[in-house]
């Protein structure tokens, strides 16, 4: 089962259309918009996000507190560029890297069930392990992010992150280690896998 961006989607368009239309206090630098991407994204992933093709699901390991700061990071970047004379200085894809950098990093320690094993092992000794989690696509996730916010339409925002955070996903890799039956007993044997959904 796929994570529910649908549901990112509508929750994100809903607040980007409404409380942070304008409305966020230039002191608070998109810290209360961090908080909330990085809560929908939990709410996206959790119980639902698995290792592709055969659904190893997240079981924990991806820390929150890693993507808000990120964002965080990002946002006041962008708010205190904004303020600099000449007034409006768009400092581009650079300034939401700190965002990126923090969703991939969110998941460097994710661990995910051990069932069901990846053919054609049988059994996992020890299962999936995760070896990247898609630090290639900082930069793309990072242009993504920048195309985002520069949308004329607040509620295409979250449509276009989510396309970033999918794209990100599918650079996660590593390797299930799952015991193959041969004649001679059972043999540890990894797997490499890439991709989550």
């Amino acid at each position: 089962m796929p994570a529910n961006w649908g549901l990112f989607t509508a929750n994100m368009s809903s607040w980007f259309c409404g409380n942070a239309e304008g409305g966020e206090d230039y002191q608070q630098a998109g810290a209360p918009t961090a908080k909330k991407i990085a809560d929908e994204y939990e709410l996206a992933i959790t119980g639902l996000a698995g290792v592709i093709p055969y659904n190893n699901l997240l079981t924990s390991g991806w820390v929150k507190a890693t993507m808000e700061a990120g964002w965080k990071a990002s946002f006041a970047q962008v708010f205190n560029s904004a303020g600099i004379p000449p007034e409006g200085i768009d400092i581009g894809v650079p300034g939401w890297i700190p965002a990126a950098t923090g969703t991939v990093n969110a998941w460097a320690a994710a661990q995910y069930n051990p069932l069901p094993p990846h053919p054609p092992t049988v059994a996992p000794a020890p299962g999936v392990q995760q070896l990247q989690p898609g630090v290639a696509a900082i930069p793309a996730l990072a242009s993504t992010i920048n195309d985002a916010f520069h949308s004329q339409n607040c509620g295409a925002i979250a449509g276009i992150l989510v396309s970033g955070f999918v794209q990100h996903l599918t650079q996660i890799s590593g390797l299930y280690i799952g015991l193959v039956p041969t004649p001679a007993g059972p043999v540890p044997t990894p797997i490499p896998w890439v991709g989550v959904a």
